[in-house]
């Protein structure tokens, strides 16, 4: 009899190790809907081939009174995972959590494309219902934190946008608030379209506050900006990778060459290094700037000395 109730034993703790470990050989993001119980959450699991037994997680349940505390929302499912870990994370709502990265100086369109494509993201339509219900208004350039955010699976594209929305005015009017106090610049806005034309002219933060210097310049002279990228902005899907002689004439709001002053918007989001240097432009009285083959750029005080940078930088097979 002793040793019919040790087989017994052996058996039965067998099989709780069996049927307590999840069936599934790959992951498996679960939707647990508003207002499920027990017995449909069981069933459906073992429907799916997620778990070996619903009997169990019912009794499991029932045993430690989870019947009715089950929490809904999206759950992360592991091979090898243990059922009771499962049942935990559903009553103590551990969902499924993602991060999601916007890298700086991306436009507006390549965050909503990129968010739309994300599985983990619910879309909310069209880029302007995204943005009506982010709660955010036109025009929407420029105005978005690139960050990494962690987010919960399921969560809506536009939550996204609204909080790194919120997270950029937040910056942006503290990075105003601490500005070098003779910049002559009329409002944070005007400095946040001035930091994306940086953004885009060089990746090196050691010359950004150069190039603000350069830019502020020329704009207390009445002297055209004339940066590329604002071209490649006004030029949108006719950009063809390169710019010509007559893109330069391109009638775009954006052309720089063709227009005085700072263009309407942003033509893509900012770093924090961007900020802070049309914050704090570096002085100094050089007026022209040239990209260099290592990325760098060289300055310039006068054109004939821009000429030759450009015949030494651009024009030479080194």
């Amino acid at each position: 009899m002793k040793k019919i109730l040790i087989t017994v034993a052996i058996l039965v703790l067998t099989w709780s190790y069996w049927v307590n470990t999840i069936k599934t050989t790959h992951p498996v993001v679960y939707h647990l809907s508003q207002g499920a119980n027990i017995v449909s959450v069981a069933n459906n699991l073992e429907k799916q081939g997620v778990i070996r037994s619903s009997f169990f997680l019912r009794i499991a349940a029932k045993v430690f009174g989870f019947e009715s505390k089950l929490k809904s929302g999206y759950y992360d499912i592991t091979p090898n995972m243990k059922v009771m870990d499962l049942l935990d994370n559903f009553v103590s709502a551990t969902v499924a959590e993602r991060n999601i990265t916007l890298i700086e100086g991306k436009t507006v369109r390549h965050y909503y494309q990129q968010l739309q494509s994300i599985e983990a993201l619910k879309s909310n339509g069209s880029l302007a219902n995204t943005m009506r219900l982010a709660g955010v208004k036109a025009p929407y350039e420029g105005i978005f934190w690139p960050d990494t955010y962690r987010v919960r699976y399921g969560d809506s594209v536009a939550s996204i946008f609204k909080r790194s929305h919120q997270i950029m005015q937040e910056i942006l009017n503290s990075e105003w608030k601490n500005r070098d106090k003779t910049l002559r610049l009329k409002n944070a806005s005007q400095a946040l379209i001035l930091a994306s034309l940086i953004e885009k002219e060089t990746a090196h933060n050691a010359e950004k506050s150069q190039i603000a210097g350069v830019f502020m310049r020329r704009l207390q002279i009445g002297m055209r900006l004339q940066t590329d990228p604002t071209v490649v902005y006004g030029l949108g899907e006719k950009y063809r990778g390169f710019l010509t002689r007559q893109d330069l004439k391109f009638n775009s709001p954006y052309n720089t060459y063709r227009n005085h002053g700072l263009p309407p918007t942003p033509i893509s989001s900012v770093s924090i290094t961007s900020l802070r240097a049309v914050m704090h432009p570096a002085s100094g009285d050089t007026l022209f700037f040239v990209a260099k083959k290592n990325g760098t750029h060289a300055f310039a005080k006068t054109y004939q000395q821009h000429r030759l940078n450009i015949k030494k930088h651009l024009l030479t097979k080194n």
